[in-house]
């Protein structure tokens, strides 16, 4: 596995070098803000940590030996993953390699002289680019695709499924370690059988021996099921999107703090004028700790306790001006203290967030997402990373809630602990394929 850590100026600027250097199909495991030892105010950065398997990497550079600068120039410049793979495919002489081989051929040669068009079907799915948003129809339709590539010859075998016969004891015992790898991690059982059929099919279709390989595909059906948001700033670019964001949860999952890190980020990092806002004056010193963060970061701080003076503070929107909204925590029981929040966010045309802790156990994950959904959330925040080593339920609560992960928080530190969530870090907490880092 290549892993390398990669820092630039913006998020944007940092995944064009991951993808210059390592390829389309390399893998973004974390985003991290940094920012200089002088102060909160001062220039950031973002550190990406990437890894790409060395079989993806060798065919990398097998097919840029084969290619102009020109074309190097063009396909470093695309912003279609797929579309490069597939060019990397034919340059690296891999797809032809596949071809001889289907027909019971052999070839000694590495490399092919490049092709105009593939000679062959692409048909393995490739990481999406880190901005996608797969919706539900869409994932159903690639898996639908995945299962109808085994072959017919498979398909008639004796009695069972082709995607429960695997020849080769070798794969099957590595089959078996990563399904399980996915249950010590607290993956629901019923999940993890659904995973393992998928991954069997394309072991079928793809002749997959390798551990590292089929890792990697275990990586790709599992972000294949996730949903994940665009990043906060992409979405406030766009006409008609709601520019008070409201943050809904439990008591204790870090509301107040995730708010702050947020604000910071939209402060700091670009530039836009923000309000903090609350509707909390049931906990105690909750003003006081928002109103810290609001004098460290120098913008104003509101106190909302009733729907019209939340809705004052929303007519007084500036066109490019943004309010996120920290609100009480309550007990998912407590139905009359979230009917009086509702009444309250009623008032304005907010965005949601579901704040939960990654520390919760699965039944109340499931329980806090159904009482909450009073509340119409558009995205789930999973705070508290730091504190379990148990990712599981994240990735269960996330398909059973079919809500889009937007931000995944790991401390107390504003505004450094905190990313925006994305597929390949969801897939890497269960997989571990950064070994740690």
């Amino acid at each position: 596995m290549e892993l390398k850590k990669f820092e630039a100026p913006t998020l944007a600027q940092a995944l064009q070098v991951v993808k210059r250097e390592l390829g389309p199909e390399a893998i973004i495991l974390s985003t991290k803000n940094k920012r200089s030892a002088l102060g909160l105010m001062n220039r950031s950065s973002v550190e990406v940590t990437a890894a790409v398997s060395p079989e993806a990497f060798e065919k990398k550079q097998a097919a840029e030996r084969n290619m102009n600068p020109q074309q190097k120039e063009i396909l470093q410049q695309s912003r279609n993953s797929q579309k490069v793979t597939q060019a990397y495919d034919v340059f690296s002489g891999r797809s032809i390699n596949q071809d001889i081989s289907r027909f019971g051929g052999t070839t000694h040669q590495k490399t092919a002289a490049p092709s105009k068009t593939p000679t062959s079907t692409i048909t393995q799915r490739r990481y999406v680019d880190i901005a996608d948003d797969e919706n539900p129809a869409e994932q159903a339709t690639m898996r639908s695709q995945d299962k109808a590539q085994v072959s017919p010859q498979a398909r008639h075998a004796s009695g069972h499924s082709p995607a429960v016969r695997v020849a080769d004891k070798a794969t099957t015992g590595i089959l078996s370690r990563l399904m399980a790898q996915l249950l010590e991690g607290g993956v629901e059982a019923d999940i993890v059988r659904e995973l393992g059929d998928e991954l069997k099919t394309i072991m079928l279709r793809e002749h997959i021996t390798r551990e590292d390989i089929l890792r990697m595909q275990l990586a790709r059906v599992l972000m294949s099921r996730l949903r994940v948001a665009r990043p906060l700033g992409e979405r406030l670019r766009i006409p008609n999107t709601a520019r008070m964001i409201s943050f809904v949860g439990p008591t204790g999952v870090g509301k107040t703090t995730t708010v702050a890190k947020i604000a910071a980020e939209l402060v700091i990092n670009q530039k836009r004028p923000v309000t903090l806002a609350t509707t909390d004056t049931f906990k105690i010193a909750a003003v006081e700790q928002l109103q810290t963060y609001a004098n460290i970061l120098r913008v104003p701080l509101e106190v909302c306790p009733t729907a019209e003076s939340l809705a004052h503070l929303s007519a007084s929107l500036g066109p490019d001006d943004v309010i996120l909204v920290d609100t009480a925590g309550y007990g998912p029981r407590d139905e009359k203290k979230l009917n009086e929040l509702l009444e309250t966010l009623s008032s304005v045309r907010t965005e949601t967030h579901l704040c939960v802790a990654a520390t919760t156990r699965d039944y109340d994950l499931v329980e806090i997402a159904r009482r909450f959904k009073v509340f119409d959330p558009d995205y789930l925040v999973v705070t508290k990373l730091d504190e379990t080593s148990i990712f599981g339920n994240l990735f269960n609560i996330s398909l059973k809630s079919h809500l889009p992960l937007s931000y995944l928080t790991m401390g107390q530190r504003v505004p450094e602990d905190i990313e925006v969530a994305t597929k390949e870090r969801v897939a890497d907490l269960l997989l571990n394929i950064a070994g740690g880092v």
